[in-house]
């Protein structure tokens, strides 16, 4: 085989690499639904090693605290949003139990009716995006549909929950 052939086709397959990245992100999505996606919730935040950031509207799973106590504890930045016009306080527990453990946790801004969103970013590389509530109730009995996502678009999530972060009022 000539040389500059050679030479010229292993930069092509580097152009074309380099491009497919820039222009054709890789994405990978999978369905989580429930009932019975505590575990999968639950394992999720148990995989995490960097960073868990959540801006949900309910979070009364005990299991789910208990996992983000536990990841805490274990190094991982955790931040959580909760919406404290939810009725009966029901978010009051879950804000009380992460404060007390260390865990970064505000009240949803006052700038919207509601803050109704349910997303959780797991160390920057995966997003979950969908209907779940935190709640027993929504993880174990309802029907509810979310997507994990990974790729270019968890940047946009992110960026979502800083800004959400970044409009908490104080407890």
């Amino acid at each position: 085989m000539n040389r500059d052939f050679a030479a010229g086709f292993l930069a092509g397959i580097a152009l074309l690499f380099l491009v497919s990245i820039f222009f054709f992100p890789a994405y990978s999505v999978e369905v989580i639904s429930s009932p019975g996606a505590e575990s999968e919730i639950v394992s999720l935040i148990d995989s995490s090693s960097e960073s868990i950031y959540i801006d949900v509207y309910i979070l009364t799973s005990k299991e789910v605290v208990d996992s983000l106590v536990a990841a805490q504890q274990r190094g991982v930045d955790v931040r959580v949003i909760l919406e404290h016009r939810v009725s009966g306080g029901a978010n009051n527990y879950a804000f009380s139990h992460l404060s007390d453990a260390g865990i970064d946790v505000c009240w949803a801004s006052d700038a919207y009716k509601l803050s109704h969103p349910k997303l959780m970013i797991i160390d920057g590389r995966k997003a979950l995006v969908g209907s779940h509530n935190l709640s027993n109730s929504a993880l174990n009995y309802n029907r509810e549909v979310s997507l994990l996502v990974e790729g270019n678009i968890v940047q946009e999530v992110l960026s979502l929950f800083e800004s959400d972060w970044n409009a908490c009022s104080s407890p």
